[in-house]
This record gives C-alpha cells, sequence and structure tokens, in this order.
C-alpha cells in the first residue's frame, strides 16, 4: 500500500498481506504516521516515512510465525482490499 492509499485508511478497513497469499485477511483496528529514517521492510530501500498499521487477522496470525494478534506492520506490507463504510 502507497503513503496515499495509508493516508486514506481508517480503522475498520480490510486488508491482507501484499507479498502473499490472499486466504487471510485482516481488520485494521489503528494507523500511526511515523515521520522518519528507515529501512522499508520489503521494499529494502531507504524511506522517510510511513504509516504503522495495526492489524487482527480474521484467522489468526501465520502459522510458524509466532506472530501476535494483533500486530503492527509498516503501510508497503499490506494491500487493502476494503475500505470501512460506515
Amino acid at each position: 500500500m502507497t503513503l496515499k492509499e495509508a493516508h486514506k485508511l481508517q480503522p475498520g478497513a480490510i486488508v491482507r498481506e501484499s507479498w502473499g497469499h490472499a486466504w487471510n485477511q485482516g481488520l485494521v483496528l489503528a494507523k500511526t504516521y511515523v515521520k522518519e529514517t528507515h529501512r522499508a521492510k520489503m521494499l529494502c530501500q531507504m524511506k522517510e516515512e510511513r504509516y504503522d498499521v495495526v492489524v487482527h487477522w480474521l484467522k489468526g496470525p501465520r502459522t510458524g510465525a509466532r506472530e501476535t494478534n494483533p500486530n503492527t506492520y509498516q503501510n508497503w506490507e499490506l494491500m487493502l482490499l476494503s475500505h470501512y463504510v460506515p
């Protein structure tokens, strides 16, 4: 997900991992804007800003990954499936 898409993202949206299969979908709980120089996960590039997105996976976290549910991801690691519509 790009910064422009992540800026529009609202809690309640449905996302999936951008690099994986669509078998597991997650619910966005919160997002945080971070402005710092960092190495972007999945892109292997230096970036100046990002959004950290807290996601609750509907079928649980990935198996064998020792992840908790919910978990925090950078916006580059997620793909938007559906916006939240109140």
